[in-house]
């Protein structure tokens, strides 16, 4: 039922919302952007379509200006009838607050070219995560493109205006707002009578130690300890774990105080936030959280510690809770009233918002929060005091990853070509003696290395600052441990070694002091937590196998991944396993490009390069430095069944292995040349094409091996033997590329570009010759309809009606097993590129 999600959140016997059913426009398409005063105020941007109304909420709602690129994050399908919608959502009903039309008018899609109707080509171009269309309404004209994040599973995307004729630099969507509409008026009203806070002694405070509180220099908040997992509690609310720095900020005196939980004054590094406080009505301390937003609209640590080189961040101080107010301490009284009079109190700025929360349904909240990719939440007991400098289990923390703070204690060696150090040494505190926790040589790029090395130099030290000084596989230079830095890590062995640590960021905002070995069991449970639904036990979703001496959990092997051909996740992992003795040397040694499709191929996918920081340990990883994203990429290396497995578990289809493989990925073993089709053609063409490229081949005495893409086109593969450099084999793949093209050049192009390129021409691509390039593996099933496989081929089969998709899941083993490996030369010597070049000239 497309409207099930809408029905279920709504009490229509409470609420004016129109029921609605599925419905359509006689003519045009329609769109409609209501302006909606809720927990915050923020824009619906509905588009018509199949019915009913696709819905993505814009905080800070839609722009005019290209520069801009709106955060929009897709809702539940709305009904027709909510076009016209406007009035007051009764408090306790989902969206309670105000909503009112702000524009509306017709809208098509930017497509004019598609043989598809109009509706048809935009939910086509929805289920593909790109929408482009042109509006005609009062305020938004011209073109706009709706794009899904990348890598996002949750429901994530951007709201995009084009450079048209109506663009307009600096649009704000409030200034094109009445003064006297609904929702500003609703506004309005909730801020008014001003001051209406009742005075602190009315409140009932049984402790009877309410009163004015004696300030001493600062306040060192409250903490929460770490629990395992979310829960559901009817005496409990839970609130976003914010990503950012803890921060006080006491405005009870004539010059406000904003410090750090230490005590280091935030008042001059967040003076964005700091500015706002003169704008408080009332005498104040709040404890909240200061959290930087990246692009995306997520927090983001490491910008909010480059605020020096980011005077323009957007910023916001969070703030969760209130300890005292005109005079008086609130201290004692329940969590749930002090935020009751800290949203009453607190004037909302820009820079400054109160943190909300919700009450008793953790174990949503908490997958909310994973959609939203946040850092996890924090769970308050409802009736919890505040106590300073305690951390207790009336506040827990819940995290999706684990992380921890450790003092830096030395640093290694590089080897090879690596910069600035090879591993940093990590410790703790245990009572009062240091004690080795782990090291971690992941996590940095090329400038931190360097930067970090340069820092640590100064602090150098002669002996080593444990009692108890750990063996380590390079020279070490021990440091003074007054360095703490925050690490990612999959789990503490029982002799308290972090496992797979990451490095995240140096924490200026922590002391080597705070930084100690904590019991490894997670906090007790409160009495009546609902626990999260899954379970460790095997059920019939989840069974365990054991390969090459590993076991390797396997999940939802029902799961259909291919809706068209009923194949299931559990058919895509025994048919790798079936293929593995052929498949896996062409994997050997060789970093994969992870294309995960976890819903099955009509759901999004995604790429993913860096491996997971929970893979299990007997998983092979290789580190390279990637100069476009300057930072070091973890590359899985898939050498056996079990890693098969695990990946095919994790949604990997199709393998995608470098060209080059350990321990030298300078020099390819191997040269790639890529048909591609364009839409006009047909297999006959590319099979014409490779035909030629055979022909120039021959011509140079050089042996190539084709097989199907598994899709639309073919490979070449050349035997390289790991004799040449990447630009070497690039450009001996362009001089033949340019010989197919001289004899072929009504069919052929080198035009990289789609927009140049013919539409009727077959791309001679030689650019897959390039570090970091990668290509389905042969034998790999395509994410495709049909669940073909990329199949090698003798010469003497490329003759017109063969097809990409006569080889399939069904019949590849068979085959494969009747020809053996056809592919296996390439992995051989390597021809001699030079001679086949004098040939050539």
């Amino acid at each position: 039922m497309a409207l099930k999600d809408y029905h279920n959140k709504r009490k229509f016997d409470e609420t004016s919302e129109p029921e609605g059913s599925v419905k359509k426009s006689e003519n045009q398409l329609i769109f409609v952007i209501q302006r909606h005063a809720a927990s915050r105020l923020h824009y619906d941007f509905r588009l018509e379509m199949d019915g009913v109304l696709k819905s993505w909420a814009v905080p800070k709602g839609p722009s005019l200006d290209p520069k801009d690129k709106r955060l929009a994050m897709m809702v539940e399908d709305h009904p027709y009838d909510y076009k016209d919608f406007e009035g007051n959502i009764p408090e306790g009903n989902y969206g309670a607050g105000q909503v009112e039309v702000w524009d509306t008018g017709t809208y098509e899609p930017l497509d004019n070219t598609s043989k598809l109707s109009d509706e048809k080509e935009l939910l086509k171009e929805l289920k593909a995560g790109s929408l482009k269309f042109i509006l005609h309404g009062k305020k938004l004209k011209g073109e706009f493109a709706l794009v899904k994040m990348k890598n996002s599973e949750g429901n994530a995307w951007l709201l995009i205006k084009h450079k048209d004729q109506y663009a307009e630099i600096g649009y704000d969507a409030e200034e094109h707002t009445s003064s006297k509409s609904l929702v500003t008026e609703f506004l309005e009203e909730k801020k008014s009578p001003k001051n209406s806070i009742a005075h602190p002694k009315a409140f009932h405070d049984p402790s009877g130690l309410s009163g004015e509180k004696k300030l001493s220099d600062f306040i060192h908040p409250m903490l929460a300890k770490l629990h395992d997992e979310p829960f559901d509690h009817k005496d409990w609310i839970f609130e976003i774990k914010w990503d950012g720095y803890r921060a006080v900020a006491d405005l009870s005196k004539d010059e406000p105080q904003f410090y750090s939980r230490n005590g280091i004054s935030f008042l001059s590094k967040f003076e964005k936030v700091a500015r706002d406080f003169s704008r408080q009505e009332h005498a104040m301390i709040l404890d909240g959280e200061i959290v930087a937003y990246d692009a995306q609209g997520r927090p983001n640590f490491q910008l909010l510690q480059q605020i020096g080189d980011n005077p323009d961040l957007a910023l916001v101080y969070q703030v969760f809770d209130l300890l005292w107010l005109n005079g008086h301490s609130t201290e004692k009284l329940p969590l749930i009233q002090r935020k009751e009079l800290l949203k009453e109190a607190l004037k909302e700025t820009d820079v400054i918002r109160y943190c909300d929360h919700v009450q008793e349904k953790g174990i949503s909240f908490f997958k909310e929060m994973q959609k939203l990719k946040l850092e996890g939440m924090i769970a308050k007991k409802s009736d919890s005091v505040y106590v300073e400098n305690h951390r207790t289990t009336d506040w827990l923390k819940v995290k999706f990853s684990n992380t921890d703070e450790t003092i830096i204690c030395g640093f290694t060696e590089p080897k090879g070509s690596r910069k600035g150090f090879g591993a940093l040494i990590l410790g703790k505190y245990r009572d009062d003696e240091l004690i080795y926790c782990g090291h971690t040589g992941t996590g940095f790029n090329q400038e931190t290395l360097l930067e970090l090395r340069d820092r640590l130099e100064k602090m150098a030290i002669k002996k080593s600052p444990f009692e108890n000084t750990p063996k380590t596989n390079s020279p070490v230079t021990w440091i003074k441990p007054e360095l703490v830095c925050e690490i990612k890590y999959s789990e503490i062995t029982n002799d308290g070694i972090f496992r797979h640590p990451v490095f995240v960021t140096i924490r200026e905002d922590k002391e080597p002091e705070e930084i100690k070995v904590t019991a490894p069991s997670i906090t007790k449970k409160p009495a009546d937590m609902k626990p999260k639904t899954s379970s460790t036990k095997k059920t019939d979703n989840e069974t365990e196998i054991t390969l090459n001496r590993h076991k390797v959990k396997l999940t939802n092997q029902d799961k259909i991944y291919f809706p068209e051909d009923d194949i299931s996740k559990g058919e895509i992992v025994d048919y790798y396993q079936s293929v593995a003795e052929y498949i896996l040397p062409h994997l050997k040694n060789r970093p994969l490009s992870l294309n995960r499709f976890p819903n099955g191929i009509e759901k999004q996918g995604f790429y993913q390069k860096d491996a997971s920081d929970n893979i299990p340990d007997w998983i092979k990883t290789t580190e390279v430095f990637s100069d476009s994203t300057d930072k070091y990429i973890d590359y899985i290396i898939c050498n056996d069944k079990a890693t098969l497995a695990y990946l095919n578990n994790l949604g990997c289809i199709d393998m995608n292995p470098w060209n080059s493989s350990l321990p030298d990925l300078e020099h390819p073993d191997y040269l790639v040349l890529d048909l591609d089709p364009s839409k006009k053609n047909t297999f006959d063409d590319v099979i014409e094409t490779t035909l030629q490229v055979h022909e120039v081949l021959n011509a140079v005495k050089v042996e190539g091996y084709c097989k199907t893409s598994g899709s639309t086109g073919i490979h070449i593969y050349i035997p390289m033997g790991g004799k040449y450099d990447f630009d070497q084999v690039k450009d001996f793949a362009h001089i033949l590329m340019k010989q197919v093209n001289e004899k072929l050049p009504k069919l052929t192009t080198l035009e990289r570009s789609l927009q140049k390129r013919s539409s009727n021409k077959i791309y001679l691509d030689y650019l897959q010759n390039r570090q970091g390039q990668t290509l389905a593996s042969v034998y790999s099933i395509r994410p495709k309809e049909g669940a073909s496989v990329s199949m090698p081929l003798e010469w003497n089969e490329l003759k017109p009606g063969l097809m990409p998709t006569d080889f399939t899941i069904h019949n590849a083993l068979e085959r494969i097993k009747k020809k053996g490996d056809l592919f296996k030369p390439v992995l051989g010597k390597g021809i001699d590129m030079m001679a086949a070049l004098e040939m050539l000239a």
